[in-house]
């Protein structure tokens, strides 16, 4: 956990790829964590191959950083994150939720959506 806390990103089933979601978010993550806001990407167990490809071990070690996670035994969160969706949370150091949103990856402007929280959780640090 970062000094400032942490952003979960719940990632459902047939959802983007490890490397992927390392790679197109690695600019806002960075500056989050300069931040001391700490970023991880958690799977479930059966998108274990999303995880543990060599591409994406390859991505989360070169940040690092752990920041891809398998939720192998489905208790990170309350409820499994639906499929094609993402379930995001922004932490206090404590622990406490500051933010929680639900992103749909059909619709066309998911990227922007999680860009948008992630900016969030940057300007409520930064504050």
């Amino acid at each position: 956990m970062g000094d400032q806390g942490l952003v979960i990103v719940g990632v459902g089933r047939s959802g983007e790829r490890g490397f992927q979601m390392l790679y197109r978010f690695a600019d806002v993550c960075a500056c989050l964590e300069s931040c001391g806001t700490n970023v991880i990407f958690v799977y479930p167990k059966e998108s274990a191959r999303h995880v543990l490809d060599p591409i994406s071990v390859s991505s989360a070690r070169i940040r690092h950083s752990p920041s891809l996670f398998l939720d192998a035994e489905g208790r990170f969160f309350r409820r499994p994150c639906p499929p094609r969706s993402l379930a995001l949370a922004h932490l206090s150091r404590d622990m406490e939720p500051l933010d929680t949103a639900t992103v749909v990856l059909q619709d066309d402007g998911w990227e922007t959506e999680l860009r948008a929280f992630l900016a969030r959780a940057q300007a409520r640090v930064m504050h």
